[in-house]
């Protein structure tokens, strides 16, 4: 495995145990199956399928004879993805162990192939969706999410992590936005695109719930990267700054754009 895939397969399993208690990735998984129009008998496949929110809800519309495939570069998060489906009965769903850039899949296999909250992690991303499209079907539907603006509200984070965090290396190409994800998936041999944003909110009830979240997805390698000093500096601004976020109703909101892009063959 690349070095890169190595530290995303390594911090994600870190976070798997914990992965669902981030609500917001799981509400985006969710909407971007509801975009994308799986149906009864269809063939599915969810790429970084995490805990298998996803997959979950792709099997959820295909049945009774549809089949749903998760894939995870993170062996601790297939693990969980796979009790999920497996406690929840979803007999016609499958996990494995799998390179999203690499599938080793067979071509036109499936009707809906979703990426939800993980293209901005892969390396070569322009890559990654032409592989993805070879595995659809005629008329199979490509459906990503992906992040737009991430709120003002919370520029801040930015600058205490450039100023408290050693720099990282990167870990996948980052957020593509509207107008480039577009390009992409048409320049992968979409025919049509079908974009949508909208704004998430995600809720707060103090700094220390917002804390706790931090721990359980990819801004946890930011974290770690600090010393024990850089961490409670980083960590008593942030709860500063954060109150700056809290609204009339008392909770604190992060209210980034989602990108819901559903590209058709």
């Amino acid at each position: 495995m690349h070095p890169t895939k190595q530290v995303v397969a390594g911090l994600f399993g870190r976070v798997a145990s914990r992965y669902d208690q981030a609500g917001f990735l799981q509400e985006i998984a969710t909407r971007l199956v509801a975009r994308a129009g799986v149906r009864p008998g269809m063939r599915v496949l969810d790429v970084a399928c995490g805990t298998g929110i996803a997959a979950l809800e792709a099997a959820r519309r295909a049945r009774p004879d549809g089949r749903v495939l998760g894939i995870d570069l993170a062996e601790p998060m297939a693990a969980q993805a796979a009790r999920r489906l497996r406690v929840l009965g979803q007999g016609r769903a499958a996990v494995a162990v799998m390179d999203a850039e690499q599938p080793g899949l067979q071509p036109a296999s499936f009707d809906v192939v979703c990426v939800a909250s993980a293209i901005y992690l892969m390396p070569d991303q322009a890559e990654a969706l032409r592989s993805l499209r070879k595995l659809l079907r005629p008329g199979g539907r490509l459906a990503v999410s992906d992040f737009g603006d991430l709120d003002q509200c919370w520029a801040w984070k930015d600058e205490l992590l450039g100023r408290l965090a050693p720099p990282p290396e990167p870990l996948g190409g980052g957020r593509l936005g509207r107008a480039k994800l577009e390009g992409l998936l048409r320049s992968a041999g979409a025919v049509t695109v079908s974009i949508e944003v909208e704004r998430l909110d995600v809720v707060h009830a103090d700094a220390e719930a917002w804390w706790a979240e931090q721990w359980t997805h990819g801004e946890r390698r930011a974290l770690e990267r600090m010393d024990n000093r850089a961490l409670a500096t980083y960590q008593a601004a942030a709860v500063a700054a954060i109150e700056a976020c809290r609204e009339a109703d008392g909770a604190i909101h992060w209210r980034p754009e989602v990108v819901y892009a559903i590209a058709s063959t």
